[in-house]
């Protein structure tokens, strides 16, 4: 009799660990190991892409950035081992999805996030999502172009019990959407001192294209407010050769960006080229950044 209720307990403790019925991993990304679905639903029809923090005015729910869309995919919640941190487990996907080139149109961590009941409610609909304000982590991807984009919202909390939880949606649109990628660059820039300029990506001689002095001349109307700053315009620059060469090449391209926002914007930013100097967590990604170090938060260890 032992042995019988010992065999009825195993299996049912392999019962609570197995996914829901019906559910399916995401086709792009690995669970985290040993983790299991516990939500599950297919996605058909509109779809509200959120990439900015959430309020609620009155009643109702208000962001600064999104996109609606047609399209088919999957939602997916998947509860952490034991011991995961929220931060682990974030930093397992968007790892991923930035070695698959993914577009990071937005990324958020705790507050800044904005409210997690709105999230957890009134966005996404789950309530294993619920957790405090400080225990929140969001990221909006974009992987692919035209007719072959896939986009992700990621979403990973710490309940009040201490269980992780992450939260995948992947929707492929029915037809190209486009984003305002620098639509909370002033944002951005005046809450953290730091921001990246989306889509100007210098070229290997320092030069920048006609695209992304467009896109630079947008940039230029959210800095205003700084007439009074000291302003920095850093180029980083990543190909093959020495460094001494992109160095030089990234210093150009600081210029050319730093004199095209004195112009536009009357600010007088500083140009700095680092070359490949500083690297993204160990990614080589070129990108120019604009930094106001008196707008920066000091950071005590």
């Amino acid at each position: 009799m032992k042995r019988l209720i010992t065999c009825v307990l195993i299996a049912g403790s392999f019962a609570l660990f197995a996914d829901v019925p019906g559910s399916s991993d995401s086709n792009i990304l690995s669970r985290y190991t040993a983790s299991t679905i516990i939500e599950y639903d297919v996605i058909e029809g509109s779809y509200d892409f959120i990439y900015a923090s959430v309020d609620k005015i009155k009643r109702d729910v208000s962001f600064e950035s999104s996109v609606r869309f047609t399209g088919t995919g999957q939602k997916i919640t998947y509860e952490m081992p034991r011991g995961v941190s929220r931060e682990e487990a974030f930093r397992w996907y968007t790892a991923q999805l930035d070695r698959l080139g993914g577009t990071m149109l937005f990324s958020c961590e705790g507050p800044d996030c904005g409210r997690a009941t709105i999230w957890a409610s009134q966005i996404f609909r789950i309530r294993s999502l619920s957790a405090p304000d400080r225990q929140q982590s969001y990221a909006a991807y974009v992987l692919g172009e035209g007719s072959d984009q896939t986009l992700i919202a990621l979403y990973v909390v710490e309940r009040g019990n201490k269980r992780v939880n992450a939260h995948i949606e992947e929707v492929k649109p029915n037809g190209p959407v486009t984003f305002d990628e620098n639509r909370g660059f002033a944002d951005s820039l005046n809450a953290t001192g730091i921001a990246v300029i989306r889509n100007v990506t210098p070229k290997r001689d320092g030069s920048i294209d006609a695209d992304a002095k467009k896109v630079i001349s947008a940039i230029a109307k959210q800095m205003l407010n700084l007439v009074n700053r000291d302003i920095y315009v850093v180029c980083h620059l990543h190909a093959s050769g020495g460094a001494d060469p992109l160095i030089e090449a990234s210093g150009r391209c600081a210029e050319e960006v730093a004199g095209q926002l004195a112009a536009e914007a009357s600010i007088e930013p500083k140009a700095m080229g680092v070359g490949p100097l500083l690297p993204v967590e160990g990614r080589k990604l070129s990108r120019v950044e604009v930094v106001v170090p008196s707008l920066m938060r000091q950071v005590s260890r």
